[in-house]
């Protein structure tokens, strides 16, 4: 072999020599990026859903439940001496609100409810009521009624299946009279206000679940100013049949009301000058009270409770004529085994 060929082949395998070495110092990189994509996909996997790494989030919470009247302290009296479906945890945005603006809160305990129930409500400003589960007296409705006309403010507030089975005190009529206290003491609604039993659903336009309602401010009332749109969660529908009251919110055209599956828009809350009347107890909760504009909500009910100007002395005791046992008593209610009074049929707004 001449030198020429010589130095061709030696450069020859050089190169080639070369090549392989590259090639072998390069091979786990690109094993390495482009690798195998099942084993690829299990290690992003495990490294996305590591469960030591996972920290639940919850959702965020906007708003505050602000009030803007600067009336004078007054005192509030909250009902849970009724077999109340309600814990003080379950009102405590309304509560706050009101203690951070100079107001008293005071619960109504069953004894207070049985002994007391004039004297309670003469030390009180407005009258809470939140799904009673068991029936006001004849004695205690009348002293209610004449707390009202004194000037003191009442809120009613409950749930369908509070409302199903007894009367929010009277004044407002249940549309269903069944249940182990159904039945409104033989009394009309003194304010043409009625509560449906059975819930509102919406299987268009919903929160979260179709059972959450969103309603919406219908004229022009105190209850709902600011408020653009609030989440009810187990809304009842109200029937209105006085010139009194007016709707202060309204659910969506597609609502549904689960016992007649009749859609429109439904009422759910509505408001006279002293009485305020709202189907949902769920957006009183710490859980609910900063959906939607539920904090505005929350804040007009507590400027409505304190902005009234009741007259001292109001309610009067109750006196054995009247039918009551004595002073800062309450009558007793209708004879066991009277006939309940069939109510109302919601109706849309």
């Amino acid at each position: 072999m001449s030198q020429r060929n010589l130095l061709r082949a030696t450069a020859v395998f050089a190169v080639a020599l070369g090549l392989i070495l590259v090639g072998a110092a390069v091979a786990p990189y690109a094993v390495q990026l482009g690798g195998n994509d099942s084993t690829d996909t299990q290690n992003a996997a495990k490294q996305a859903f590591n469960a030591d790494e996972l920290v639940a989030t919850p959702g965020p919470e906007s708003g505050e439940v602000t009030m803007d009247s600067n009336a004078a302290s007054k005192t509030v009296l909250i009902d849970v001496g009724h077999g109340n479906d309600v814990s003080e945890s379950d009102v405590q945005p309304l509560v706050d609100a009101l203690v951070a603006n100079g107001h008293e809160v005071e619960y109504l305990t069953r004894e207070d409810a049985q002994r007391n129930f004039n004297a309670s409500l003469r030390r009180a400003d407005a009258f809470v009521v939140v799904n009673p589960e068991q029936p006001y007296t004849g004695g205690q409705l009348d002293g209610l009624r004449s707390f009202e006309d004194a000037g003191g403010r009442v809120a009613l507030v409950g749930d369908p299946q509070s409302a199903g089975t007894t009367s929010i005190l009277g004044l407002v009529s249940v549309s269903v009279s069944s249940g182990p206290t159904g039945g409104d003491a033989g009394l009309t609604s003194d304010y043409g206000v009625s509560f449906g039993s059975t819930s509102l659903y919406n299987m268009h336009d919903y929160y979260l679940n179709y059972e959450n309602v969103y309603a919406t401010p219908e004229g022009d009332t105190a209850l709902t100013e600011g408020v653009d749109e609030v989440v009810f969660r187990d809304a009842a529908p109200l029937s209105i049949s006085a010139d009194s009251v007016s709707p202060a919110l309204v659910s969506g055209g597609e609502t549904r009301v689960e016992s007649i599956r009749k859609s429109g828009p439904y009422t759910v809350a509505a408001q006279s000058e002293t009485v305020v009347a709202i189907g949902d107890a769920d957006f009183l909760t710490p859980e609910s009270a900063y959906e939607a504009d539920n904090e505005v909500l929350v804040g007009n009910l507590a400027d409505f409770l304190v902005s009234g100007d009741k007259e001292s002395g109001a309610p009067a005791p109750a006196t054995p004529e009247s039918g009551g046992p004595g002073p800062g008593g309450s009558a007793p209610g209708p004879a066991p085994g009277s006939a309940p009074t069939q109510g109302t049929t919601p109706t849309p707004a």
